[in-house]
């Protein structure tokens, strides 16, 4: 899946890249800085993206993409500006959890088995097609 990025004319990023512009955004508002247009390019922000970068990609093969996101966007993460914090673990797992419960609420159980019986219920016996004949 891709996000929309705030920071590259509304382009279309990888999973890792949108979730360290949500880190780095943190970062920018502890600093008191802005982000702007392809912030990594500037030397300032550049390694430190380069290693949230690579931090994410080892997230995002240990959980689920959207836990990861959901977890930097929570409240108790507002003031996690590294996803190497070892506190980010548990919200992620929190988040997990979370996420699982929602898929089972949004669950529906379907009866497929093979012997089903479908009930036609029609007060006029003739089809379409043989009233259409009949008006000819």
């Amino acid at each position: 899946m891709k996000y929309l990025s705030k920071y590259s004319n509304d382009k279309l990023v990888m999973p890792a890249q949108y979730i360290v512009e949500i880190i780095c955004e943190h970062k920018a508002k502890r600093d008191k800085k802005d982000l702007h247009f392809r912030f990594w390019t500037n030397p300032e922000w550049s390694q430190y993206y380069k290693n949230q970068i690579a931090t994410a990609n080892q997230m995002i093969e240990k959980y689920p993409e959207q836990a990861i996101i959901r977890a930097i966007n929570n409240k108790k993460a507002e003031n996690i500006f590294s996803l190497r914090a070892p506190h980010l673990i548990p919200i992620i797992e929190t988040e997990m959890v979370l996420m699982e419960q929602e898929n089972k609420v949004l669950s529906v159980e379907f009866d497929r088995s093979e012997n089903k019986s479908f009930l036609v219920s029609s007060k006029d016996p003739k089809s379409i097609l043989s009233k259409l004949k009949e008006l000819e």
